[in-house]
């Protein structure tokens, strides 16, 4: 049995909370043990729920060199010597940056996940706290490790991120989504589409909008759903009505189960303008049935073949997504074949089963390697 203390600041909605929570069972079956430790959150019923020993301090914040983060240090030291954890895997700068200060006094092994693209900024340069191996959920992410921040190859682990594809076939076919269209106040035949990500400006929210007016001319009754909370969100709201059409753009916050909207979706388009680090919402669509519309950014452009298992367009412009939405809503032939190799890349390539044993393989690993050093 390997124990491992997964380190987050939080267990809100969000692509690291679900990275975490999605391995547990899997682990769970190839003799590893998660623990997880964070300042708690929403969804740490969840995690309860699947199994999972849970340790709360007040860790959440954006600075590295927060004191209460120094002050948490000794007590994560003695709950790794109660628990007898064989190594951390930290997620979060700041828990990267804790974790390293931990090696240091107990010697204990550290793995970090790497969930996206980081600045070169001063602090990562005085302390790389990148652990003894770095995961990274895209070769775009394992690219920028080696070229910005120059971490040896032979460092860096390339596990693609995955989707519980069991669980969201359940959660997903348990929905009524003639029901759920009329909640939101659709009609049966309207069209829908839908996103879900962060309402931030690299998201590309704002060419999705501004691109609802042209299709409207031969589609007047289609409606977008815009899963996600951020910054951006007033912008964007305020946006539809300078448009004319706040009625047909519904913003539903984050939602815990994600199914939810998708079942009211027949289109899933994603307009990021800026590197992504891998695009998880995308292979859940995918999972759902959904064909995608995707930018030709990195990593999207690793995730989708073009008019194979998707279609892809320009970046930050609003014409390409009216020319891909309005194909996909007038022939049926290319959506269905858009819907079926998805799904059957998802099984191939990004099964939860496949990540876990290549993740507790790589704990293995490290944990060999530090017995040897």
């Amino acid at each position: 049995m390997i124990r491992a203390l997964h380190l987050t600041t939080h267990l809100n909605t969000g692509g690291i909370t679900t990275y975490i929570n999605r391995l547990i069972e899997p682990l769970r079956r190839l003799d590893v043990e998660i623990q997880v430790l964070s300042s708690g959150g929403e969804i740490t019923p969840e995690f309860v729920k699947r199994g999972a020993k849970i340790h709360e301090l007040p860790i959440r914040t954006k600075s590295e060199l927060h004191p209460k983060l120094y002050f948490a240090i000794p007590k994560i030291v003695k709950i790794i010597r109660r628990e007898k954890i064989d190594l951390l895997h930290a997620h979060t700068r700041v828990t990267q940056v804790m974790s390293f200060w931990i090696q240091r006094l107990t010697g204990i092994p550290v793995v970090t996940t790497c969930h996206g693209f980081y600045k070169a900024r001063i602090g990562r340069k005085l302390l790389p706290a990148w652990g003894d191996r770095a995961i990274a959920i895209s070769d775009g992410v394992a690219e920028s490790l080696v070229d910005l921040f120059g971490i040896p190859k032979s460092r860096i682990s390339n596990i693609y991120n995955a989707v519980d594809i069991d669980d969201l076939d359940l959660a997903y076919h348990k929905h009524d989504s003639e029901q759920i269209r009329k909640n939101y106040g659709f009609k049966p035949k309207d069209p829908v589409l839908g996103v879900i990500a962060r309402l931030v400006q690299d998201k590309g929210h704002e060419y999705l909008i501004r691109a609802i007016p042209g299709l409207q001319k031969r589609f007047p009754n289609i409606r977008v759903l815009i899963v996600g909370e951020g910054r951006q969100r007033m912008h964007l709201e305020a946006l539809s009505k300078e448009l004319g059409i706040q009625n047909h753009v519904i913003f539903t916050g984050n939602l815990t189960d994600i199914t939810y909207a998708m079942a009211a979706m027949d289109i899933f388009v994603l307009p990021a303008t800026w590197r992504e680090g891998f695009g998880l919402s995308i292979i859940e669509a995918m999972t759902c049935g959904k064909p995608v519309v995707v930018t030709n950014i990195w990593a999207l452009n690793t995730l989708i073949q073009n008019r194979i298992t998707g279609l892809m367009i320009e970046p930050s412009q609003t014409e390409p997504i009216i020319q891909a939405v309005t194909e996909l809503l007038t022939d049926s032939a290319l959506k269905d074949r858009l819907i079926v190799a998805g799904r059957e890349m998802v099984e191939k390539l990004f099964s939860i089963h496949r990540m876990a044993r290549e993740i507790q393989a790589l704990y293995q690993s490290v944990l060999v390697s530090r017995t040897q050093a």
